[in-house]
């Protein structure tokens, strides 16, 4: 059978099988970030949906100027400017930019660019980083965040120590560089727990769809085996306390 036509074929791997996993079982793909599960037989939307809340929950009221940095599909974007918040995103990922244009057309202000090649001519009140402080390096995040914003607003997942196959950034680390760039930690709320049935809802579910994800995403059964392995020890790094989960705050 030859491969269907699915608009995020090209995404990189493995999203590209998140989304299409997502696609088949939640009929539609809002977020790319992580859910807060409360119990275990809840959907994902709706522990992705608790994230998002949780998120906005610590923003200063609208009005307030806000920069969301890594939109995903500019879902959260489009829910700020729809608050009435004056938002604005970027993402140095073009193929995203493109899936947000289509979604949303011109009633979300977004850019591709990436964060430490960002500037304003003016400040923001907060910027946000849901799961996408893990890919700047900790110490040019802050000093950019020192030169755009007095707050910053991060949910995301960290190293608690170094192991062998720990690729996230180091808590203690990110911790020290905010302190350096002037940054003082005013919330930290521990979601270690919620976060990981995320990645088990994966695992459950992609041995079901092998065969579609080969034939849709043109992947190799090869990097279904290696996506597997990679979940199962990304579970494990959590279960034994070497990932950790953080909502944090920060204020200058």
């Amino acid at each position: 059978m030859p491969s269907v036509s699915v608009p995020y074929r090209d995404f990189y791997y493995p999203l590209n099988v998140f989304m299409h996993i997502l696609t088949h079982e939640e009929g539609a793909v809002p977020y790319l970030h992580y859910g807060l599960f409360e119990s275990p037989d809840e959907s994902l939307a709706t522990a992705q949906e608790r994230s998002t809340e949780l998120l906005l929950s610590r923003l200063p009221a609208h009005p307030a100027r806000l920069l969301e940095v890594g939109i995903g599909l500019g879902t959260t974007l489009h829910e700020l400017t729809r608050m009435g918040y004056d938002a604005e995103g970027i993402t140095p990922d073009d193929r995203q930019i493109a899936m947000v244009r289509e979604r949303f057309g011109d009633t979300v202000r977004a850019h591709c660019v990436a964060f430490e090649q960002f500037s304003s001519p003016a400040p923001y009140d907060a910027v946000l980083f849901q799961e996408s402080s893990q890919y700047i390096e900790s110490n040019a995040l802050f000093a950019k965040a020192a030169e755009l914003a007095k707050s910053v607003v991060v949910l995301d997942e960290f190293a608690a120590r170094s192991e062998e196959g720990a690729t996230l950034h180091r808590y203690d680390e990110f911790l020290a560089a905010a302190s350096d760039h002037g940054f003082r930690k005013i919330e930290e709320v521990d979601l270690s727990q919620k976060a990981p049935p995320t990645v088990e809802y994966f695992m459950a579910r992609i041995p079901r769809y092998r065969d579609l994800l080969i034939r849709d995403l043109a992947i190799t059964s090869q990097q279904v085996d290696d996506l597997l392995v990679s979940g199962r020890n990304y579970v494990d790094l959590y279960r034994r306390g070497v990932y950790v989960y953080r909502l944090l705050r920060f204020e200058r």
